[in-house]
């Protein structure tokens, strides 16, 4: 017979897993399908009389990254270090970014939030957004160092700005979402493992 806390982990990683997939399917659909530029040409002359300017896309929030912290600072057990490293992993090759190099950077990040989940100091909402969107804004501009660093192409330091301020407005909605959607909720005392660690 499974243990019911090993099988109500096994539960919530595979969910866990499931959520990241739709949430990286849905980054991939192509939701914006206007033109960067929109040329307007004169239908007698042929000649082109206007060129449309470019259309600003807002930069959205980092779904996977406030799906993860809120795993973390709720149920860290939930979130193995190997399942987040897959996950992300996965998310930069078919996003085709640089592979491997925002999974470690926000490695760090995550771990750093890993290690102030602890059930005999409960991190009230306000702190454990603080938290969350600090850890994010030191990995987010760690990234954008190393990009310079090795002459990675990266967005501007308005857009990543925008990026930061995006996730950081998402953040609570999924937190509500992880509460009373997903039922991902603080472990009580009562149910720490006997190393005291949060199951």
């Amino acid at each position: 017979m499974v243990d019911p806390i090993t099988w109500r982990r096994f539960q919530y990683r595979t969910l866990f897993l499931f959520v990241c997939g739709v949430i990286i399917f849905g980054q991939l659909l192509p939701l914006n399908t206007a033109p960067a530029v929109v040329q307007l040409i004169d239908p007698v002359s042929g000649e082109l009389i206007q060129e449309g300017s470019r259309y600003f896309s807002l930069p959205g929030p980092d779904w996977l990254f406030c799906l993860t912290a809120a795993f973390l600072m709720r149920r860290p057990r939930w979130a193995p270090v190997v399942l987040i490293v897959f996950v992300h992993l996965l998310a930069d090759v078919l996003y085709l970014r640089p592979l491997g190099l925002w999974p470690a950077v926000s490695l760090i990040a995550y771990e750093f939030l890993r290690r102030q989940t602890n059930a005999s100091n409960e991190v009230s909402l306000p702190l454990e957004v603080a938290l969350v969107i600090g850890a994010f804004t030191a990995a987010v501009t760690v990234n954008g160092v190393l990009h310079l660093i090795f002459a990675v192409p990266h967005p501007g330091f308005g857009v990543t700005l925008l990026h930061i301020l995006t996730t950081a407005i998402a953040y609570p909605f999924v937190i509500a979402v992880t509460h009373f959607i997903l039922r991902v909720k603080r472990a009580g005392v009562r149910e720490l493992d006997s190393d005291g660690v949060i199951g």
